[in-house]
């Protein structure tokens, strides 16, 4: 069986292959009984001084706080599979403490088809006076748009408050520089990664601007082994 996966499908554009079953993520269109999902876009065309003042208050108010702190801004723009490794174990740590789903072996499948295929670009802010990661970022990146696939920073691991603060500014100002690296490399659109209903973490994404869009994800088959496929596998996740 042959798997497509389709990422920011236009208006007019169809999946360069065919295939049994052909996964999208983020399409720009409706496509039959894709999930509707809403994301915040940055227009990337716009100027520094345009965006930053499209950012919430506080948003800008600890950017400058962040030329304060000794960070460093790393983008492994070419990333390798043991950049991945260390992404997943950083991350499945923060995961343990946000009741969220863990990195696993198909995720690190399809971070690696994305690194084979230089699409895939990690950036991560450091501590330069302990070299500690502070908070990691990993994108999905084409020729027009910026996807945010993962973000994770060990803010509920920290015990006090002046620390919390400070991985508060840094997971920011990692956002906004990496905003700007993308907006540096010709990117069109910075896409947020999706609104969800947890409100805390929309309402940190919506203080850096945008516009709400839908989006759409799913997956559809075109062939009867496709549609096979996609009813095991609606039966395992019924069954948890």
């Amino acid at each position: 069986m042959t798997l497509v996966n389709c990422y920011f499908l236009k208006t007019g554009e169809i999946p360069l292959q065919p295939a049994h079953l052909i996964g999208f993520s983020h399409a720009y269109r409706p496509v039959n009984q894709l999930i509707k999902q809403n994301t915040l876009l940055i227009d990337l065309t716009k100027t520094e001084e345009q965006l930053l003042n499209d950012l919430h208050r506080t948003n800008r108010k600890q950017i400058r706080q962040a030329a304060k702190h000794d960070f460093q801004i790393e983008v492994l723009d070419r990333p390798t599979l043991a950049n991945i490794r260390e992404f997943q174990k950083f991350y499945n740590e923060f995961a343990k403490h946000t009741n969220t789903y863990k990195c696993g072996a198909f995720h690190i499948k399809t971070m690696e088809l994305l690194m084979e295929s230089s699409n895939l670009i990690i950036t991560r802010i450091i501590s330069s006076g302990n070299s500690e990661i502070l908070a990691y970022q990993v994108y999905i990146n084409d020729e027009e748009t910026a996807f945010s696939l993962y973000s994770a920073s060990h803010f509920r691991l920290k015990d006090n408050a002046i620390d919390k603060r400070m991985l508060s500014i840094a997971s920011r100002y990692l956002f906004w520089q990496s905003i700007l690296y993308f907006k540096r490399r010709k990117n069109l659109v910075y896409d947020m990664g999706g609104l969800t209903t947890n409100e805390n973490i929309s309402s940190f994404k919506i203080e850096f601007g945008g516009e709400i869009t839908e989006v759409y994800s799913g997956y559809e088959a075109t062939s009867i082994l496709g549609k096979l496929v996609l009813f095991g596998r609606m039966i395992k996740l019924r069954k948890g």
